[in-house]
């Protein structure tokens, strides 16, 4: 029996409006719209495997063990929640995956429903999904992320976050990746669809009556005009404006430091030195380590005061996951250091000026109130640290200096502890040649997107060596006036 598809609204919620999603999944929509027996033959195929995941027996406390409790939208493992974000995401599609799409109106459905259930502790997004439709997206994100505090999210990417999918997954308080998983696609992508050579060959013509000079934009049976083009170019650019403000508060990064990943797909060691996620885990791993900082607040702190339970445990759990990142980006541990000496000497100096002027210095707080603010605040060093590494990274990327550099900015910003000042006057040394590297290479790279590998030649090129001297020469003057 054929299935009774839809191909006109198919065709209208695929074409002419802005996706969030990679080329190549674009690339595959197109071509399975171009021949119905394929579309039929790729729902069979999505709900075949849906069926064989689900005939799969996982081995008991496992990630894959999450079971559906009786009356509950979402399946628990351990006191974890887990949601899964698979396939084409779209606004709405019903509470589950279903036919190889996920609807974000079901996503919101169990997310809210997790936050609300007192057996849930945390709450963990298995993520694997190119991308999506844009409606609903930065809702839900914006939503994900706002909930921060309550309790702990994770992103646990099985195997990639692409697009509408790392839109949300930036939005948890951690993201995991494995080693050939991949993160990224921060962009906007849109189909217009021209069937006007067709019709005239199978000699139909279609005839549009309406009112409204734009009533019609896009539609496919003509050539697309230029006004209209430039149209839809500024419904892409503004939505990319939304995507990349989005993922850098999210992520706490510059946003033109993700404008700078002009929309690349980036596998998991490069995802994590870029600030697109922050651990290389395999699934079960990344679960496992969810579980052990989930259950670290108790053990550290057994007799929490009956006063304020729910207070204090938020504490210990943000206490936990900066202290996490902190140790993910050990330069911005060394820049805190840095930080707190400055502190250190200012403070030397106004009690030198107090002690001139003769005023008496405060009283020394009680060791009680001392030690409750330290409790509920001990986190603050890590926090301070983060914000000062991105600061740092910023004023870098944004040095009128690094405009022809880009390679050598992107250098000194992630892969040393230089300062803005040093890294300017070392910019403005150099010519204006691209650098290589990791992180760097790629996001200079000007191979088709998506490009997922890991970007740099073999051997170091007459860029680095002149970046790694104008490195060294910084140091060194650094040294002598030391």
């Amino acid at each position: 029996m054929t299935p009774d598809v839809n191909y006109p609204n198919l065709l209208a919620r695929l074409t002419n409006r802005p996706l969030l999603v990679t080329p190549a999944k674009a690339r595959v929509i197109l071509g399975v719209l171009a021949a119905r027996a394929d579309l039929r033959g790729q729902l069979v195929a999505a709900d075949a495997e849906a069926v064989a995941l689900d005939a799969l027996r996982p081995a008991a406390g496992s990630l894959d063990d999450a079971r559906r409790p009786e009356g509950r939208p979402f399946a628990v493992t351990d006191g974890v929640a887990v949601i899964p974000v698979r396939g084409t995401l779209v606004q709405r599609n019903g509470l589950d995956p279903f036919s190889g799409m996920t609807g974000y109106d079901g996503l919101a459905v169990k997310f809210r429903a997790a936050l609300a259930d007192p057996a849930v502790r945390g709450i963990a997004f298995r993520i694997d999904s190119p991308g999506g439709e844009v409606g609903g997206c930065f809702d839900l994100a914006d939503e994900i992320f706002a909930a921060r505090g309550a309790k702990p999210t994770v992103a646990i990417l099985d195997e990639n976050a692409f697009s509408a999918a790392y839109a949300l997954a930036s939005a948890c308080d951690r993201i995991t990746v494995p080693r050939t998983g991949g993160a990224g696609s921060i962009g906007v992508v849109t189909m217009h669809v021209d069937y006007s050579r067709a019709l005239d060959a199978d000699g139909i013509t279609v005839t549009l009556i309406h009112a409204g000079a734009h009533k019609v934009d896009g539609h496919p049976f003509a050539a697309l005009p230029d006004e209209v083009r430039a149209d839809i170019q500024a419904e892409i650019d503004q939505v990319y404006g939304l995507f990349t403000a989005t993922v850098a508060r999210n992520r706490g990064l510059a946003e033109s430091a993700v404008r700078a990943t002009e929309a690349r797909c980036f596998l998991g060691p490069q995802a994590v030195a870029g600030g697109l996620a922050d651990a290389v885990a395999s699934p079960e791993q990344a679960f496992a380590a969810f579980l052990a900082e989930l259950d670290a607040p108790a053990q550290i702190s057994p007799a929490a005061p009956a006063a304020k339970p729910a207070k204090r445990r938020t504490s210990m759990t943000t206490r936990k996951q900066a202290r996490l990142r902190a140790q993910d980006q050990a330069e911005a541990a060394r820049a805190a250091e840095e930080e707190e000496e400055a502190r250190a000497a200012e403070g030397d100096d106004e009690e030198d000026a107090d002690a001139e002027d003769g005023d008496e210095q405060e009283p020394e707080a009680e060791d009680g109130d001392d030690d409750e603010e330290m409790e509920e605040g001990d986190d603050k060093p890590a926090a301070r640290a983060a914000a000062a590494e991105r600061k740092r990274i910023a004023a870098i990327l944004d040095a009128k200096e690094a405009k022809g550099r880009d390679g050598l900015a992107r250098h000194l910003a992630f892969e040393t502890r230089t300062s803005p000042k040093a890294a300017r006057a070392m910019l403005a040394a150099a010519p204006k040649a691209a650098a290589s590297g990791s992180l760097a290479s790629a996001m200079a790279s000007e191979a088709p997107n998506p490009q997922i590998g890991l970007g740099g030649d073999s051997a170091a090129t007459e860029a680095d060596r002149l970046a790694n001297s104008i490195i060294a020469a910084g140091r060194a003057a650094r040294g002598a006036k030391g």
